[in-house]
């Protein structure tokens, strides 16, 4: 831990105590504390985003507009000694530090609606809040990130070059996915038309990604802007029903997920009165294809790398990735199901 301890101190917290608060798949994160003054400390992950200044040239465009707008607060971002938004260590790794903001948490799956609610309607409003903000001013940071017809065409690329054994093991979800090839169709539409506005979402609307206030238990901002960057209106509203509708664990057999639908109208009633009039009519009326096309999208994405004999996403055992697309595609499903009774959803 004696980088941690080095970071810190070109951020201006010496002899620092710290805390690690996460050390997951993207970033590690820190909470470090001196003379009564406490930070988030983070090494970024440049296997990732590999290009970090990119990633901090796009959150402080953010902070900037927000502050400017006095129209949502986030936390700011710490300087080194040297004036820098960020250091790199003799090893090369990169890292970054944010203000800690007081009184705050994060929440975890499974939650009650009403915190459901208070997350959705808190990222709404962070859309909101960016809406007047130069889209162009945000460069990718993982380009086609969100873009399905780059998914749908890695998928098939894949498809030729897979093994026999893992492509006809995965025969009953090519199926799946063939069968619903118009969601593509859908977002190739959407590129074209005027009333689709690439606008910057987050793109990453983990329930974990909002802070909540200690005190009232309401949401205080969304946190993990890294992917924050020019996208499309099914994106925000999307990850977070994917992520949430069915908040089972990942190991969990794929017959036993279930659609909890209270969840599910929590996330578009508190989007929806946090997103105002940010959204185009068209937009609203096509909102709850959101779930339906990240749902599909990330399905592909697990059946992708199986058959690619799983190169990107990190696995326990042979047939984890095909687990997840399957889980994936069941709740896409039962998804639908719940739409068509309920919205009437179909996709023309």
């Amino acid at each position: 831990m004696e980088t941690v301890v080095f970071a810190a101190e070109r951020f201006g917290f010496y002899a620092p105590f710290f805390e690690v608060l996460t050390d997951g798949l993207i970033h590690k994160t820190y909470k470090v504390k001196a003379n009564n003054q406490s930070a988030i400390l983070q090494q970024v992950n440049t296997n990732v985003f590999n290009d970090p200044e990119q990633v901090v040239r796009n959150y402080e465009a953010i902070y900037s507009h927000l502050t400017k707008t006095n129209s949502f607060k986030i936390p700011g971002s710490l300087k080194t000694k040297e004036g820098k938004s960020t250091w790199i260590d003799n090893e090369g790794s990169c890292w970054r530090a944010f203000e800690y903001i007081e009184n705050t948490y994060t929440e975890s799956l499974p939650a009650d609606p009403e915190k459901i609610f208070s997350a959705a309607k808190c990222y709404g409003e962070f859309t909101h809040s960016l809406a007047g903000l130069d889209v162009n001013l945000l460069k990718p940071t993982i380009p086609g990130f969100h873009d399905l017809s780059n998914r749908y065409k890695q998928f098939m690329n894949a498809t030729l070059t897979a093994s026999p054994e893992r492509l006809l093991a995965s025969d009953p979800l090519l199926r799946k996915i063939g069968d619903r090839k118009n969601l593509v169709h859908f977002y190739s539409t959407l590129l074209t038309n005027a009333e689709f506005k690439l606008r910057p979402m987050h793109h990453d609307t983990k329930l974990s990604n909002i802070l909540f206030n200690r005190s009232t238990r309401k949401a205080v901002c969304p946190i993990d802007l890294d992917t924050t960057m020019p996208g499309y209106f099914f994106s925000d509203v999307g990850d977070m029903i994917r992520s949430m509708v069915s908040a089972s664990d990942e190991h969990e057999a794929a017959d036993s997920v279930h659609i909890d639908t209270e969840v599910y109208k929590a996330i578009i009633s508190g989007y929806e009165a946090g997103i105002g009039n940010s959204f185009t009519q068209a937009e609203k009326k096509f909102l709850h294809h959101s779930g339906v096309l990240m749902l599909y999208m990330q399905g592909i994405r697990f059946l992708t790398d199986f058959l690619s004999n799983d190169v990107y996403y990190k696995i326990e055992y042979p047939l984890q990735n095909f687990d997840r697309a399957l889980k994936q595609l069941t709740v896409l499903e039962k998804l639908e199901d719940f739409l068509r009774s309920t919205y009437f959803y179909e996709v023309k």
